[in-house]
């Protein structure tokens, strides 16, 4: 099933606004017709809707002025906000605690007493300084209270205002009811069917009583109409008093607001002060003493700032004196040390140069000189075997010749021959063999020369090899000498340098320290130099806004006098209009009892006319679904009004569809009416 509803952007402005033309045309004579009670209907639907809209005019109204009055609150709390960050800043030098608007009303008390007992701790020794401005504060209190109490008389009135012009709407609308033709005609169409059927029995029975009753009638309508006449007048003298009591009001409005206005005036007038001012003011003068102490105090600093400069300079400088010399004196004794290890190595490669060769020249004097003993022995061994062979020969000879010459001459000449023979060949025997003996021992001796010339060459090498090691190991202990001597040269001076370097370290320490002195002493200076701007400001404005305080206080004064003078005339006239009001609700209940006394002399056809005429107007203002309950709902898509239990029991059961004209519509087509 598509969705009927029209969504309240596609509602045309246009039907709000009032029409031009009428609605349908209304019967002037006769009975009521479905056209007339057409008419009816719409012209309900109209004065209800009138109503609306002037309902809504009323809210729009009172919605701009709550949201200038937002707008007013919001802007005051912004700027007490920040009253109160710089005053907790310039005299606590606190973080306040923020205000949050959109808290529960417990938080936004506790922070409200919090930042109170704070201002309090913060102003008594302020306010014990300023014992001269306790009668400005005493009349700004003064003042303060009367605004209050104006604006609490402003409050009440508004509430007036607003129970007024409830009764001016209901007025409206019983005034639009009067004025309407359907009522009017229907009012008509009453009065003639009763009177039609009174006069028709009254003539035909009592033909006498016709004038009296006519006359009694005239008579009542006449005292009615007057009556009607004398509260349309009092009606009328009541709207002129209300709209009297509206010009007040709005008088009372318009001096509040001047109030308001003189009182952002003097606000703004205490925010710039004169000198005259500030100089009569006591706390402006110790604060003036106190800028002059601490200009007094950032001069001393400064000078013991530039003292201290100087000292750094100073110290800077006899330090890099000092690293100069301790550099130069390094260099120099490294530099004569390096001289002296040069000298030392070349002395001591000359030594060994020197030394080398010495050894060499003694080795081989050594070698010579057992060469020379070698050969001596040789020849001293050669003398000796000689001299052996000597003898051995020389014995063989005396032998051959003491023995062999008497054997010989005993032996023949054959055994001669024989025995020269052997003895020759023997002889060449031991000659060879003595010749290989000799050649032997030649080459024994040939190698005992070489071996000990081989064992000479290395006992030499040997004994260099020995003097090189000792000279390394002699050579190793001096380097390790001038090892330790220079590493303890080195270690001396890298505690020199330990120590100038802790030095220096001090020194930027020092330096630190008095640069962030310096730049804390700087934001003191500054900070102290835009406070005293700002208090000499303030205190200028304070001034200016005391004297005009002062001026504009008799003023305030007075207009709060006139305003409650102008509240006593306006309870007075209030108090005059509920008396006439009373009056009026008198004679109302006198005229109706009026009336219900002219109903009940009125004969038994005449009520029963009147309770026809009743049942017609019940049947077209009850609703014709179930005849029960009255019309009180209307069908915007065709006009066409019934009860509200039976719209509602259509759109529960999803039946979408007027009864009537069975034409669709929506639970935004409906409009509640009273008729």
């Amino acid at each position: 099933m598509e969705d009927r509803k029209r969504p309240f952007d596609q509602v045309e402005l246009e039907q709000f606004q009032p029409s031009k033309k009428p609605l349908e045309t209304l019967s002037d004579s006769g009975p009521l017709t479905q056209q007339d009670v057409v008419y009816f209907k719409k012209e309900a639907i109209w004065r209800q809707m009138r109503y609306y809209k002037l309902q809504v005019s009323e809210l729009t109204r009172e919605l701009s002025k709550y949201e200038k009055r937002f707008q007013t609150y919001v802007a005051v709390h912004l700027l007490l906000e920040a009253w109160y960050r710089q005053v907790i800043r310039v005299c606590g030098n606190q973080k306040p605690r923020p205000l949050d608007l959109a808290g529960s009303a417990d938080e936004i008390g506790a922070i409200l007493d919090e930042r109170r007992d704070t201002l309090a701790k913060l102003l008594k020794p302020l306010v014990a300084a300023n014992e001269d401005a306790d009668a400005d504060l005493l009349d700004a209190v003064k003042l303060e209270a009367e605004k209050q109490l104006a604006e609490q008389l402003k409050s009440l009135l508004e509430d007036q205002l607003l129970t007024l012009q409830t009764k001016l709407q209901t007025l409206q609308k019983v005034e639009n009811r009067k004025e309407s033709a359907t009522l009017k005609r229907m009012q008509d169409g009453a009065q003639v069917k009763k009177e039609e059927p009174s006069s028709a029995s009254n003539g035909d029975k009592n033909g006498s009583l016709t004038k009296e009753a006519k006359a009694g009638q005239e008579a009542a309508s006449s005292a009615e109409k007057e009556e009607l006449e004398k509260m349309k007048i009092e009606y009328e003298q009541l709207k002129a008093g209300y709209t009297s009591i509206e010009t007040q009001f709005k008088d009372v409005n318009l001096k509040l607001a001047e109030a308001e206005k003189s009182n952002n005036d003097l606000e703004a007038r205490l925010n710039s002060l004169t000198d005259a001012d500030l100089a009569k003011c006591s706390r402006h003068v110790s604060l003036v003493d106190h800028n002059k102490s601490l200009t007094e105090s950032l001069a001393q600093v400064n000078k013991l700032k530039d003292e201290l400069v100087e000292k750094l300079r100073e110290t800077e400088e006899k330090d890099g004196n000092l690293r100069k010399r301790v550099n130069k004196e390094l260099e120099d004794e490294n530099h004569q040390l390096r001289e002296n290890l040069s000298k030392t190595e070349a002395d001591l490669v000359r030594i060994r140069t020197a030394r080398d060769e010495l050894l060499g020249k003694q080795n081989i004097l050594k070698q010579e000189i057992e060469n020379k003993k070698t050969n001596e022995e040789v020849t001293k061994l050669n003398v000796v075997l000689n001299d052996r062979l000597k003898k051995l020969e020389e014995s063989r000879q005396n032998e051959y010749k003491v023995d062999d010459v008497a054997n010989l001459e005993l032996l023949e000449k054959l055994e001669l021959i024989q025995r020269l023979q052997i003895l020759s060949g023997e002889v060449k025997d031991i000659e060879k063999a003595f010749q290989d003996t000799r050649n032997i021992l030649l080459e024994k001796l040939k190698e005992t020369v070489d071996h000990e010339g081989l064992v000479k060459k290395l006992s030499i090498e040997k004994s260099k090899a020995d003097q090189k090691y000792f000279a390394s190991m002699r050579l190793k202990d001096s380097l390790v000498s001038e090892n330790k001597i220079l590493k303890t040269q080195v270690a001396k001076s890298q505690e020199l340098v330990v120590k100038l370097n802790e030095l220096e370290k001090g020194y930027l320490s020092k330096i630190d320290l008095l640069t962030k002195s310096v730049n804390d002493l700087r934001m003191i200076k500054e900070g102290s130099i835009h406070e005293t701007a700002k208090l000499q400001e303030n205190l200028k404005h304070l001034g200016k806004a005391r004297e005009v305080a002062s001026r504009e206080a008799h003023q305030l004064k007075t207009d709060i006098s006139e305003l409650k003078k102008e509240k006593s005339d306006l309870a007075s006239e209030l108090k005059t209009r509920k008396i006439a009001e009373s009056k009026l609700e008198a004679k109302l209940r006198a005229t109706e009892n009026l009336l219900l006394k002219y109903k009940l002399n009125n004969t038994s056809s005449i009520l029963q006319e009147d309770e026809k005429q009743l049942e017609a107007l019940r049947s077209i203002t009850k609703c014709s679904v179930c005849s029960k309950h009255w019309k009180n709902t209307v069908i915007t898509a065709c006009g066409h009004v019934f009860c509200d239990g039976c719209v509602q029991e259509r759109l529960a059961a999803r039946l979408r569809r007027c009864p009537t004209c069975n034409k669709g519509f929506s639970s935004n087509d409906l409009l509640s009416i009273h008729l």
